[in-house]
């Protein structure tokens, strides 16, 4: 049987939001766990190509890390963003978290110049917490980002996404999967009601 990091779905639009993906719902309450293991933390980098082939091997040989931290984390991620997703706001307490991770990350970042201007990217290196520092990272820009607004909760499973939709209507991590399902339950709702209906 293949593990489901290998197969998960990659609909967040953003890395610190595919992260926050990796269980397997988030509504009504957080389902089943894909990272049950440092081991499953390394599929999942090597899914979404954090690093190059050569630095990732490398950095795979590394004695393992804590994976109640990647979860911490991951957590305090979804926490933020999915309160901002509910309520058009940040709350306090979620930022201070958050910058509780950024705090550590800091000491281990460069200024890098891009074709497009500047950002904070990671000191070259082979660290055990590299990728979390990419993550959080992640988190930091699409906070302080011109996208923020974008980020939604799916209607169907919670999972946190971008929404990259023209008109900024998308409802959910994936037409195929969630949006097929909710309206397969919209259709089996309307169907039963039209039944009901008849029979009085």
């Amino acid at each position: 049987m293949s593990d489901p990091i290998e197969e998960i779905t990659l609909d967040g639009g953003w890395l610190c939001l595919d992260f926050t993906n990796t269980v397997s719902t988030r509504k009504p309450e957080t389902g089943g766990e894909y990272l049950r293991s440092w081991a499953d933390f390394i599929l999942w980098v090597r899914r979404v190509g954090l690093s190059g082939e050569a630095e990732f091997l490398a950095w795979q040989r590394l004695p393992p890390g804590e994976i109640s931290e990647v979860r911490a984390l991951r957590e305090a991620i979804h926490d933020l963003f999915a309160y901002r997703a509910k309520h058009g706001a940040i709350h306090p307490a979620h930022l201070d978290t958050l910058n509780g991770f950024l705090h550590e990350v800091y000491m281990h970042t460069i200024i890098c110049a891009t074709e497009t201007g500047f950002r904070r990217g990671v000191a070259d290196g082979i660290h055990v917490e590299k990728p979390l520092w990419l993550i959080a990272l992640s988190a930091e820009a699409l906070l302080l980002g011109d996208k923020l607004h974008r980020v939604k909760a799916c209607d169907n499973c919670g999972w946190l996404f971008l929404d990259t939709s023209k008109n900024g209507t998308r409802r959910w991590c994936n037409m195929l999967t969630c949006g097929s399902q909710t309206k397969a339950k919209a259709w089996y709702h309307r169907k039963k009601e039209a039944e009901s209906r008849k029979g009085k």
